[in-house]
């Protein structure tokens, strides 16, 4: 994937998702802090899961903002990790809200009629509540596909980061060439007149000259 809903730069879109969710989920921890005394009615250990997972996620989306201001790929393949079990987490709820959705139509509209202010019967309420779960279910669908499509550009983002990493350190790593020098012998020079001296042979006290060199003198 090269660019986000077609026209946004991968590197955009990760940041944007991720202060998004970074706000958002922090709203809805610091919500549930103060309502909590509001909640008596509902399991306090439901809210209390609620009130930790809002503030770890929005942990995760900061780590993710950090990742992708700092070019930091552990805190990026965090949040790529994150919003992938986020978003298994959600369409298992969306799939059980639906299933619930269109099983208890008939229980629901029974509680509505029984309402004196309703005029409704039996068959206009089932009609417009499966109608209104059919929208629900669609929209559910929709924003499903929306982050399916946030995760992949997430992960496409992560990847090429790491990528480009580890191209950067590779060539870091080859950049110097060494070059095994061997050094030149150095030429030794001979002086000839100290050789000629060396040469010289000495018999009873007296210069010794052959007979090639005798002739050569004269």
């Amino acid at each position: 994937m090269k660019n986000c809903c077609f026209c946004i730069n991968l590197r955009t879109a990760t940041l944007f998702l991720a202060l998004l969710g970074t706000l958002t989920h922090f709203y809805s921890g610091l919500t549930l802090t103060a309502m909590a005394d509001d909640f008596q009615d509902f399991d306090s250990g439901t809210v209390f899961g609620l009130t930790m997972y809002s503030y770890l996620s929005g942990l995760a989306c900061l780590a993710g903002a950090i990742g992708v201001l700092k070019n930091n790929v552990k805190k990026l393949r965090f949040f790529n990790i994150y919003y992938w079990a986020d978003l298994g987490l959600h369409t298992g709820f969306a799939v059980a809200s639906a299933a619930m959705l269109f099983t208890l139509h008939t229980e629901i509209c029974k509680e509505i009629i029984q309402d004196e202010h309703v005029d409704f019967d039996m068959e206009t309420c089932e009609a417009a509540y499966i109608q209104s779960g059919w929208i629900i279910t669609l929209a559910m669908a929709i924003n499903m596909l929306l982050k399916l499509h946030f995760a992949f550009a997430i992960h496409s983002y992560t990847k090429r980061m790491q990528q480009e990493q580890e191209e950067s350190s590779f060539y870091q790593q080859n950049d110097t060439i060494v070059i095994d020098y061997t050094p030149m012998p150095v030429p030794t020079v001979i002086n000839e007149k100290q050789h000629s001296k060396d040469d010289v042979i000495y018999v009873a006290g007296k210069e010794f000259i052959p007979d090639d060199k005798k002739q050569q003198q004269q």
